[in-house]
């Protein structure tokens, strides 16, 4: 059968939205359209009709064993239909589902244009892939086509792994009615086929169908051998059974005896009968390689060791500048070989590729591992780590291999492929590293991005062997080097333990040790980000500042590290008191962090940028980033979702909801224990404690909080609050003398503190006063309404000294200091209308009953008849016990709605 190939839907990048070209560029052309199938294929139109009408099916599994015609099927049947189409050969790397859904994403474009748009860019995020899927779905719903197709050959070669037979699984059963779905493998995949089937969803082509009628088969063996005798024929295609391999084989068989008559002058004859006794290996290299060329058989030998060969590797292979036309005349030559275009790679039948490994490796193991090392050279030169991996491993190259993995491990990370470094660190044999610290350093770095725990285990061991005066091999790399990689992963563990200070002692002093080649070292060079961090996390970030200017001019030099700098930037931000900063910060860096994907930069981003509208009373934006950032692991920053849960504790007794405080607060003790337990996150979590203590009224408890407090600022803020509920202003105003703020916030709390202690109305005003105005100057809302109803009254009597847009916004923030209602405000609330929901959730802010009503276009008099129906409704008395209903609504289940893909 023949067809226009120039209609076949391929993937053109120009056309390719800027979100996802990046992604849908590391896919290669070459998979994404199939090979022109070679001239003695025999047309098959009653398979071409099958599949037709499996099509009409929105799934449809082409399952058979390898060499029975599948993707020469697929091939002859994309070649003459009219249905829109898109092909998708899947090989290795695709063992990570991100890697095969970029190549999905690239196949669906050339029939669905800009539908990787949204869907790319979550491929690359940690735990996001069933939302990348379930935003694409989203995407494809939505477009009115026609039917169109795309096929997916080879799943074979992925489905062992749980989140492709997961995401895909998802796909599969809620594909858009336009959208059909051929898969084509050498096995049952392992998705709901029975559930398909049954809701009639699923067609299918099995080998029974495949299978070559006995005139088919002789009529291939004709054109693959023409000189074999019809009887010959006959028999062979008896013998074949139908299976397509076998008739290819038993042909070029044929004609290799034909060849070795020939040089005998003893006449044309027949292969012996394929009784069992012959393994695949035998006919292979007796019947099907015996006889042909030296120099392609030398060509296709070391070229098996890849799956799919480029011209340029299989000159690297060979070493010979012909390799390309050895390979085409291998092709012409039906050896199993077939270019695919349009890249010009070549790919032989993976049975006879496996045979030619295999005999290879009993006769020259080392050749064989010589060739893989060869493959993983071209490959790490071209930038494709993945592969290059494959073949180091293949090869027993194990050390390779982790340097290789450590020097990219990072990247790998970062774009989704963690599947791929699990699975490398993992076919690494224990003892590999030894004594050798460069090894031992390499595999601690791996393992952080896999397994925190088995890294810092690596490294507590390594440190306590240095320790000790055991001899390790620094091998080529003496000098400074090899101590201050060591020095660094300690900062490292460090930091990922929570004792900020340490790890930026310790990353200081590494820099300091290796000098100016900081920035060549995949490890060292991590060094500048760990010190900004420490910077950020005990509040004293200052772009002014000395340290943040050289840490910023420092890491300039380091494009990556530079926009992981910006994370922290904003996060150092939205911890000192520039709320209003961080959130410029968070936008501007939204897109590389998108581009980029650091997922260290995006935890900042994210916990930035929710920390600082939490801050200028925004809590409709904050608290489903809080939600979000507390219900994830946010490896490889958990002082992220530490921050977020202690951050919702604050939020819930504002709201004095003591219960859900205590919630966020177990969940915090628990990412403390467990993860988190230096002496910064220690002592985040005291912090936080003292103040969950004093809302309970457990005075006692809140002073052994404040005993784990390891901060000067706020052990003496803390016990101040204490002294504070205790009656004792004496003692709060003793305690602040002593406390030394390290930023803008702390002035802030520090003054409102001050404010509270003083017997002098003047001085109390003048605290109460610099307080508001450094407030108001740089947007701190939530830190000034938190010191309770009192401050906030006292503050409004002075409006006329502070802007009205930031006084506005405090009046709005909800009073803190009553007891707040039973779970019963829910279901009073459900008799109110929206309007009346509407008035009731503004009454706990301090607006006027005016200020309320232009806030809602309503007229004052319309407002007071709302009220009079919701006290009606609730069972109320005043506007007071009101407020109190509309604190009690406040719920994290109304923020933490699933998204669309777990809807599905």
């Amino acid at each position: 059968m023949t067809g226009d190939h120039d209609e076949f839907a391929t993937t053109d990048l120009d056309t390719v939205p800027a979100p996802a070209r990046g992604l849908v560029s590391t896919v290669h052309q070459a998979k994404l359209r199939p090979a022109v199938n070679p001239g003695y294929l025999v047309a098959r139109p009653r398979l071409v009709t099958l599949l037709d009408a499996a099509v009409r099916a929105p799934v449809t599994l082409v399952v058979a064993p390898a060499g029975s015609g599948k993707t020469s099927l697929l091939r002859e049947w994309v070649a003459g239909t009219a249905l829109p189409h898109a092909w998708l050969s899947v090989d290795e790397p695709d063992r990570d589902a991100a890697q095969l859904w970029a190549g999905i994403l690239a196949a669906l474009e050339g029939i669905a244009p800009g539908c990787a748009t949204q869907a790319a860019p979550l491929l690359r995020r940690q735990g996001a892939l069933l939302d990348a899927v379930g935003v694409l779905l989203d995407d494809l719903e939505k477009r009115p086509y026609d039917a169109r197709v795309l096929v997916i050959d080879d799943l074979q070669l992925v489905d062992d792994e749980d989140d492709v037979n997961a995401s895909l699984a998802v796909f599969l059963q809620h594909l858009p009615g336009w959208l059909r779905v051929v898969v084509a493998s050498r096995r049952l995949p392992r998705l709901p086929v029975d559930r398909l089937r049954a809701r009639g969803m699923l067609g299918e082509v099995r080998f029974p169908e495949l299978r070559f009628s006995f005139d088919e088969a002789a009529e291939m063996l004709a054109r693959l051998a023409p000189g074999l005798p019809a009887d010959q024929v006959d028999a062979a295609a008896v013998r074949a059974g139908g299976w397509a391999a076998s008739i290819q084989l038993t042909a070029l068989a044929a004609r290799a005896a034909e060849a070795r008559a020939a040089d005998t002058a003893a006449g044309p004859g027949a292969p012996p009968p394929d009784d069992g006794a012959r393994n695949l290996e035998d006919y292979v290299w007796h019947e099907i390689l015996q006889g042909e060329p030296p120099d392609v058989v030398g060509v296709l030998e070391s070229t098996a060791v890849v799956e799919r060969v480029d011209p340029g590797l299989a000159e690297a292979l060979t070493g010979r500048a012909d390799a390309p036309d050895l390979l085409a005349r291998a092709e012409e030559s039906g050896l199993f070989t077939a270019r695919i275009e349009p890249s010009g790679a070549y790919e032989t039948h993976a049975l006879v590729r496996e045979s030619l490994v295999a005999v290879q490796r009993r006769r020259s193991p080392e050749r064989v591992a010589a060739l893989h090392r060869s493959a993983a050279g071209w490959y790490g030169e071209h930038g494709r780590p993945v592969p290059a991996l494959e073949q180091l491993l293949r090869a027993g190259a194990h050390r390779e291999a982790l340097r290789l993995l450590a020097s990219c491990v990072a990247e790998l990370y970062d774009n989704g492929l963690e599947a791929t470094v699990r699975r490398t660190v993992a076919a690494i044999p224990e003892g590999v590293a030894g004594d050798d610290l460069a090894a031992v350093v390499d595999l601690a770095w791996c393992r952080l991005y896999v397994d925190r725990d088995q890294f810092l285990r690596t490294v507590d061991d390594l440190v306590t062997r240095t320790d000790e005066g055991a001899d390790l091999d620094t091998g080529a790399s003496s000098g400074p080097v090899p101590s201050a990689r060591l020095r660094m992963l300690q900062a490292v563990g460090a930091t990922v333990r929570g004792d900020w200070a340490d790890g930026a002692g310790l990353a200081r002093a590494a820099l300091a040790t290796i000098g100016e080649p900081w920035l060549l070292d995949p490890v060292v060079r991590y060094g500048w980000n760990l010190v900004a961090r420490e910077i950020a996390l005990t509040e004293r970030w200052d772009d002014a500042s000395a340290e943040v200017r050289k840490v910023a001019s420092t890491i300039s030099a380091a494009p990556e590290r530079r926009l992981g700098f910006e994370g922290t930037r904003a996060l150092g931000d939205a911890l000192a008191g520039h709320p209003v900063d961080a959130l410029r910060l968070v936008a501007g860096a939204r897109q590389g962090s998108e581009e980029s994907n650091l997922t260290m930069l995006r935890a900042e981003l994210l916990t930035a940028e929710a920390i600082a509208h939490r801050e200028i009373g925004d809590m409709p934006a904050a608290f489903p980033a809080l939600l979000r950032l507390a219900a994830t692991g946010c490896d490889p920053a958990p002082h992220c979702r530490l921050l977020a849960c202690l951050e919702l504790t604050r939020s819930w007794l504002d709201r004095d909801d003591l219960e859900a405080a205590e919630r966020s607060f177990g969940q915090a003790a628990e990412i403390v224990d467990t993860e988190v337990s230096g002496p910064g996150g220690r002592s985040w979590l005291a912090r936080t404690g003292t103040l969950l203590a004093l809302a309970a009224g457990r005075t006692d408890e809140a002073w052994r909080w404040v005993a784990q407090v390891d901060d000067p600022f706020w052990a003496g803020v803390k016990a101040a609050r204490i002294h504070l509920a205790e009656g004792d202003t004496e003692a709060v105003a003793a305690e602040l003398r002593e406390v030394e703020p390290r930023c803008v916030r702390h002035h802030v709390v520090r003054d409102l503190l001050l404010s509270r202690t003083v017997t002098s109305a003047a001085d109390g005003e003048s605290f109460l006063l610099r307080a508001a105005e450094l407030a108001a100057a740089h947007g701190l809302v939530q830190t000034v309404a938190a010191e309770g109803p009192d401050v906030v009254e006292s503050i409004e009597r002075l409006a006329w000294r502070v802007p009205q847009t930031w006084l506005a916004r405090l009046r709005r923030a909800p009073a803190h200091g009553a007891t707040a209602w039973g779970a019963s405000a829910a279901e009073l609330a459900r008799t109110l209308t929206e309007r009346q929901l509407g008035i009731l959730r503004m009454l706990p802010s301090r607006l006027t009953l005016r200020e309320i009503a232009d806030e809602l276009f309503i007229s004052v008099n319309t407002l007071k008849f709302h009220l009079k129906a919701v006290y009606r409704e609730l069972g109320c008395a005043s506007r007071a016990e009101a407020a109190e209903v509309a604190r009690a609504l406040v719920s994290p289940h109304r923020h933490d709605q699933p998204s669309s893909t777990r809807r599905r």
